[in-house]
């Protein structure tokens, strides 16, 4: 398995697929690359794939950025952010500023990392720190080509990036993976702590902006935007909809977890490509539907003791 694999999108995007030497992650982590009239990243993925991001960059002959723009600071999606702006000194880092701290002392950020994602956490490598002086905050950012737009809802500090063609959506629309006529397995990005109803309005707001494509982290570039959003809309309701109904039966612990877990697979459409997974595919996948689970339990228990 090689550390990357580059896809053409369009003559000004590229898709970088970051390969990390864990079984079942390929295919799964993704930096996106716009070469226009600015030149920029979105996310870096961890640093044990900063060399595969940093051989699509050359093989593009792309030796200056402009930019790099996180959509939020999770380890897999900013980790390598401190290795490739030692590369790249000229790019202003963009990011919330909720997680510029992060940044400028990842001690949390790992630490955090390791108690959700355990031994995955540390196959993704540490962080590098990065100087406070090359961070932006997305609130106050301006470019004429990028745009951001604040979307919680898979974190607090999760930021989507715009420009005239492309809106990079991050995980604010979940993950989505395509099959051989187009997006097949959509699931929930939703880890604890999750507030529904602010991860509903995010993808109204998008929605209103009437994106032409949606470059997804995990992963792919979808021109039925719209659909795709109303797809993602009913999909979180109706996941809400099978936790508070077993949670009005009583269930509790382990056995609801479940249950959960088995209705949503009969019942949720776009999740039953799953039900084909084998191996580490399915292990992987597994542990992220179950994590999404527990944030919507999160959101069950929160607005009950309302």
């Amino acid at each position: 398995m090689t550390d990357h694999t580059l896809y053409k999108v369009d003559d000004d995007l590229f898709l970088t697929m970051l390969n990390p030497p864990i079984e079942g992650y390929d295919h799964f982590l993704s930096s996106w690359i716009y070469r226009g009239d600015i030149t920029f990243l979105v996310d870096t993925g961890p640093s044990v794939t900063a060399g595969g991001l940093v051989a699509a960059l050359e093989s593009l002959g792309i030796n200056r950025l402009d930019y790099i723009l996180l959509t939020h600071v999770h380890i897999d999606h900013a980790g390598a952010v401190g290795d490739i702006a030692v590369l790249f000194p000229e790019a202003t880092i963009v990011c919330h500023s909720r997680g510029i701290p992060h940044l400028v002392d990842p001690t949390a950020l790992e630490e955090g990392s390791l108690k959700v994602l355990g031994e995955t956490a540390e196959k993704y490598g540490p962080i590098r720190a990065v100087s406070e002086k090359r961070l932006v905050a997305a609130e106050g950012f301006m470019s004429n080509t990028v745009m951001p737009f604040p979307a919680p809802g898979h974190s607090a500090h999760h930021v989507c990036y715009q420009t005239n063609r492309y809106f990079f959506v991050g995980e604010a629309c979940g993950a989505c993976f395509p099959g051989t006529m187009g997006p097949s397995y959509m699931r929930p990005a939703t880890p604890a702590p999750f507030y529904l109803d602010v991860a509903l309005q995010t993808l109204e707001d998008i929605a209103e902006m009437k994106p032409e494509r949606l470059c997804f982290a995990h992963f792919g570039c979808y021109g039925d935007a719209g659909q795709l959003l109303s797809r993602h809309l009913a999909q979180l309701r109706l996941w809400e909809s099978v936790v508070n109904r077993e949670i009005g039966r009583g269930t509790k612990g382990m056995d609801l977890e479940l249950n959960v877990l088995k209705t949503l697979l009969e019942h949720d459409p776009l999740m039953h490509p799953f039900l084909d997974m084998q191996g580490a595919l399915r292990h992987r996948e597994l542990f992220f539907i179950q994590n999404s689970i527990k944030g919507f339990l999160s959101n069950a228990s929160r607005t009950a003791s309302c």
